[in-house]
């Protein structure tokens, strides 16, 4: 990598014997002092330090690719090391303790663990790889986008990767800067040679996107003509590749989704209603221990295999609105209010919780039953204030800044529309602002036109001017680069820049158009698993904990009703201890497990499963974006609370109300 070749002293030579450009030893220093290993890659060079491991050749080769590919500064023997480490640590010294202090059932759940983690740590490197292909195509779109509009400008493969890469985020942006660094370096004599092995690179997973890349990179060979026509060609390759990929995974996606909620939720949740009856005659062979372990560990760890594999798949979308340049946005500390609230919500409801639990003496009555619930609401709640305080302030910009980004390309079009008729630029801005007056872009234009005409400001200043510049209150980068785009062309004439800007705001509105049709064709697929997350995992879940309870409410009836008859028919003598004695070896609810437990365990599967729920639909609606992702997440677990809530404490009272039940609170 380039962090490596820097650190190593070889570059130094290199640097001393020839001179740089400003603009690359800007990009040196940032790669220099950005690039910081990860924890996972800290903890591959511990593990290949202490405990060295080669894969064999076949794994190696998969880990390279993998690692290669995703720019990760670890080796496959150091992937490879830190698998079996974690795996042995997790695995040998708490068997080891859980033996000798007799809990051998916890000696098993370590296996389980091992193996889990095993799992993952062996499959992280094609993970990450998947994760990093995921990210960078939900740039492709805009980086066809931008290098089109650059070669517009200046039909110069080079300088068009370089304004793509300026302007994208990570990690699309760090591939199109290892292109410009390996032709400075002279790894490939020409661009055109490095985006050759860029397009072997992305071939396979993003077919579209080569194409479009091989056409533009052709095209700065051809006439004026010829090359506007490539150009327009290769967006249009662009836009539906997309629509058409995401065509075939909406469709590809449905019967999955079918399956992961039959058997992957509502089956499970469903199932649980016979443990109740089902202890009763195998006491001994359901114990709390191992549904806890099946139910909150292995089952959501399955069903999040199940999903992954299925989004690993999932095609590319559209960008998402970078907000980190907002004036009023601001990073929240790692330890700051939302999370010392969350967790001392969370903390308080599970205390008061646990602390009445232990003070009752019961085998179950409603009041453990509702005294189990503070546990479940102190894990859910602490989830959701977390999540929704760190991301509601955030999503107001989010919004903002899409808004602003969905009218752009309308006030460019009217722009580009006025100026055709030849009159100047501030004229035409004049034109346009009563016709866009209601979009929030047209403060824009007005910042533009009174920079230029009360402080007699170029066109570049009026818009990148660091004090007053335009783009400081729109900050977007999107606009900023298209705007720098259009500054650049409008130096050629009225026009030259007209054209732009109307080719530019089609562009902008069939990439528009293309997004809504995708949210549109995902939108059947998706609304079933919003279903599921919003309403029938936690009403299915709140239904069975009730009626588990009710079984357990009649079933004390029942032994107390039972035990009466038995006192009036058999006033006492070995008869009558014989008689007890076959009761409760029917029916001995002391083994079975309390309702509070359960509602426990249910309650946490609930939750585990209602999140991974919300992480997939944002995933598949929104792409990476993370803002998002946590609003749906704290939104949704949130409203699933509520209806398991009242779900669960409705249908008790309901059948209660039927079924007699006495000491409702003690």
């Amino acid at each position: 990598s380039i962090s490596q070749f820097l650190l190593s002293g070889k570059l130094k030579f290199r640097l001393e014997n020839m001179a740089l450009t400003r603009e690359y030893e800007e990009f040196l220093k940032e790669e220099i002092g950005l690039k910081q290993l990860t924890f996972y890659e800290k903890a591959c060079n511990v593990a290949g330090k202490i405990f060295p491991i080669s894969p064999p050749s076949s794994i190696g080769k998969k880990y390279q690719q993998a690692i290669g590919f995703s720019h990760m500064n670890v080796t496959p023997k150091q992937a490879f090391s830190l698998a079996i480490l974690a795996t042995l640590l997790i695995l040998i010294p708490p068997s080891a303790i859980a033996v000798l202090i007799g809990f051998t059932d916890a000696a098993i759940l370590f296996l389980i663990l091992a193996l889990i983690a095993f799992i993952y740590l062996y499959d992280y490197p094609m993970h990450y790889s998947t994760l990093f292909k995921i990210r960078a195509t939900s740039e492709m779109v805009l980086s066809v986008l931008y290098i089109t509009i650059s070669m517009r400008i200046s039909p110069n493969i080079e300088n068009a990767i370089k304004f793509a890469a300026n302007n994208l985020k990570e990690p699309l942006s760090l591939d199109f800067k290892q292109l410009l660094w390996d032709v400075y370096t002279r790894k490939y004599d020409s661009m055109s040679v490095a985006l050759d092995s860029f397009i072997q690179k992305w071939k396979k997973d993003n077919e579209e996107f080569t194409q479009a890349i091989d056409l533009i990179k052709s095209s700065s060979f051809e006439s004026q003509i010829k090359l506007e026509r490539s150009l327009d060609e290769a967006v249009d390759i662009m836009l539906n590749g997309t629509k058409e990929k995401m065509e075939h995974f909406a469709q590809d996606l449905r019967t999955p989704v079918m399956v992961f909620n039959a058997l992957g939720i509502l089956l499970p949740i469903i199932g649980l209603v016979f443990l109740p009856i089902v202890g009763i005659f195998l006491q001994d062979a359901i114990k709390p221990f191992w549904l806890v372990v099946g139910y909150d560990i292995l089952l959501p760890f399955t069903v999040y295999i199940m999903m992954k594999s299925y989004l690993e798949k999932r095609p590319y979308t559209f960008h998402y609105p970078d907000i980190s340049r907002h004036p009023r946005f601001s990073r929240e500390k790692p330890y700051g209010k939302p999370f010392v609230l969350s967790a001392i919500t969370a903390v308080s409801l599970i205390a008061i919780g646990s602390f009445l639990i232990s003070q009752s003496t019961e085998l179950f009555s409603f009041g453990l039953l509702f005294y189990s619930m503070f546990i479940t609401w102190g894990i859910s709640i602490g989830i959701v204030i977390y999540m929704l305080m760190t991301t509601i302030k955030k999503l107001e910009l989010r919004n903002e800044v899409a808004q602003i980004e969905s009218e752009f390309a309308e006030g460019l079009f009217q722009l580009g529309t006025q100026l055709t008729r030849g009159i100047p630029l501030e004229k035409a801005m004049k034109d346009i602002i009563p016709r866009i007056k209601d979009l929030r872009i047209s403060k824009f234009f007005e910042t533009i036109l009174y920079n230029i005409e009360t402080f007699g400001m170029t066109l570049e200043q009026a818009i990148f001017d660091k004090d007053s510049g335009a783009i400081r209150y729109y900050p977007s980068k999107l606009i900023e680069a298209v705007m720098k785009a259009i500054t650049e062309i409008s130096k050629r004439g009225t026009g030259v820049v007209s054209n732009a800007m109307i080719t530019i705001s089609k562009y902008l509105k069939d990439m528009h158009k293309v997004q809504e049709n995708l949210k549109e064709i995902m939108g059947e697929t998706t609304s079933t698993m919003e279903i599921q997350a919003f309403m029938l995992a936690p009403l299915a879940s709140g239904i069975v904990v009730a009626l588990a309870a009710m079984i357990m409410q009649m079933l004390l009836t029942l032994r107390e009703s039972l035990e009466s008859l038995q006192t009036a028919l058999f006033s006492g003598g070995p008869i009558s201890a014989t008689g007890g004695g076959v009761l409760s070896s029917i029916i001995n609810l002391d083994k079975m497990i309390p309702a509070h437990y359960f509602q426990l365990i249910v309650g946490i599967y609930m939750i585990e499963v209602v999140g991974m729920l919300a992480v997939f639909l944002s995933v598949i609606n929104n792409g990476e974006e993370e803002l998002l992702r946590r609003f749906n997440l704290g939104k949704t677990l949130a409203l699933a609370t509520v209806i398991y809530s009242l779900s669960l404490i409705g249908v008790y009272l309901m059948f209660s109300s039927i079924i007699p039940v006495t000491g409702l609170f003690q």
